[in-house]
């Protein structure tokens, strides 16, 4: 009798499990390691925008080099720019009419009045990354006119409504000012020619052209 009551003890002993130790659990993962570091830029929550810092910057934002070109090429792409600016080909307004001329962009057809055409200029488009501001200060542009070529030439940008009140010049290279400040998206900037002797007269862009300013 001793013996099957020793049994049963036994048997109801070895069907027991150890009672975890809640002083043992296991600890969660913020409190085991730091947080993983994010592999998001800085410049934004989605990595899309540089933000501020990356944004600071002061001088030459977009170049075009004309070395190489017929003057009679329907447009000439950017050579170079700044970080966070994008910008377009210098292209010719659909008023003039495209002509050979080395090393640059050449036309002809400027009109022979003492105003500028709407449909008459040299155009670029230049444009800041998200999340920067944009300011444009100058140009430089090396232009000449032919002898029978306009006479008066100007800048002008979207902003100012292409107003080109800032003079360039038509017989040496020159540095007309922009005044474009805090922008923000793309902004267009024109040349534009006028008191040409004769419609077959030319105005030329060539060497290089570029566009100076600064990035917030």
């Amino acid at each position: 009798m001793l013996l099957v009551v020793s049994a049963c003890a036994s048997a109801e002993v070895s069907r027991q499990e150890p009672e975890p130790d809640a002083s043992r659990g296991t600890p969660t993962p913020d409190a085991a390691e730091p947080p993983a570091p994010s592999d998001a830029p800085s410049g934004g929550l989605h990595g899309d925008a540089p933000g501020a810092s990356g944004c600071a910057f002061t001088g030459v934002l977009a170049t075009w080099s004309f070395s190489g070109e017929t003057g009679s090429e329907i447009s000439k792409a950017v050579a170079s720019t700044a970080a966070n600016i994008t910008a377009t080909d210098f292209t010719r307004g659909s008023g003039v009419t495209a002509v050979n001329g080395a090393g640059s962009m050449n036309s002809s057809n400027w009109p022979t009045a003492a105003s500028a055409d709407a449909t008459k200029y040299y155009t670029v488009t230049i444009t800041p990354a998200a999340g920067c501001t944009m300011d444009l200060t100058s140009v430089a542009i090396d232009a000449k006119s032919s002898t029978s070529g306009p006479a008066t030439a100007g800048v002008g940008t979207d902003a100012d409504q292409f107003a080109y009140g800032t003079v360039v010049s038509t017989t040496a290279p020159s540095t007309p000012a922009l005044s474009v400040t805090g922008a923000t998206g793309a902004v267009e900037i024109r040349v534009f020619a006028w008191s040409s002797v004769g419609a077959s007269g030319t105005f030329r862009v060539q060497n290089t052209f570029s566009v100076s300013g600064a990035l917030q």
